[in-house]
């Protein structure tokens, strides 16, 4: 009897064992998403119309999930400098979003969402390297003292963000692209590298991006917008 009792405990220890292992390895998919999603999001919005209320709470909705993801990713004390896109590029970074509960009357909706964001867009606005791509920091590093350039990036879209970044992770005379702000139609960078200016500009080329100064501001562009030219001035 004791026997049979310590064969079956046995039998089902493995079973629990095979058990957490399928669930770990069903689960991973979702764990690696998880940074990018943001859970219970309360939105509460009264519009002329609850058709229009919801549409207005979606968007508000992309707003906290934004600054509560930019918590999650760098922390409460950061998170504040970061800068918030416009609604339309938040949009645009949101992959999907579900309705985890909802209440409707005639010109109110209140509810709770989740949203999921594209993990490169988000990547982009907080500076950190493109998956796939070496980290500026790795590698052979340039000798040269170490400066820093404050460049204008204009950009037609999010997606031309997110290469200039993609971009910038890959060259080693860079150690670091710092965001200082985010528009619709331009983003501001802190470039911090290694060497001098004409060291600088050879690295960007080789990556597809130029190097220009314009009334006194440099402006650092994906080369397709404009073929790279001799700079004026040391950066």
């Amino acid at each position: 009897m004791p026997a049979r009792l310590a064969s079956l405990r046995a039998t089902q220890l493995i079973l629990v064992i095979a058990l957490a292992a399928l669930a770990v390895v069903g689960c991973g998919p979702a764990l690696a998403a998880a940074p990018y999603v943001v859970s219970g999001v309360p939105v509460d919005v009264t519009a002329a119309d609850s058709a229009t209320a919801r549409d207005q709470a979606i968007v508000e909705g992309q707003r906290k999930a934004f600054s509560m993801l930019m918590q999650q990713l760098v922390g409460a004390d950061k998170a504040p400098t970061i800068p918030t896109p416009s609604d339309s590029q938040l949009s645009s970074m949101v992959q999907d979003f579900e309705v985890e509960s909802e209440r409707l009357s005639s010109v109110r909706y209140i509810g709770v969402l989740t949203y999921r964001f594209d993990a490169a867009s988000v990547d982009a606005i907080i500076g950190k390297p493109a998956e796939g791509m070496p980290d500026a920091t790795l590698g052979a590093t340039p000798s040269g003292p170490v400066s820093t350039l404050s460049v204008n990036v204009p950009i037609t879209s999010l997606r031309d963000w997110v290469e200039v970044q993609r971009r910038l992770s890959g060259i080693p005379a860079v150690q670091r692209a710092e965001v200082r702000s985010l528009a619709r139609t331009e983003g501001q960078l802190n470039l911090v590298y290694f060497g001098d200016a004409t060291q600088l500009q050879q690295a960007l080329a080789q990556r597809q991006l130029s190097l220009l100064q314009d009334a006194q501001q440099w402006v650092l562009q994906l080369s397709e917008y404009g073929s790279p030219g001799a700079t004026t001035g040391t950066p």
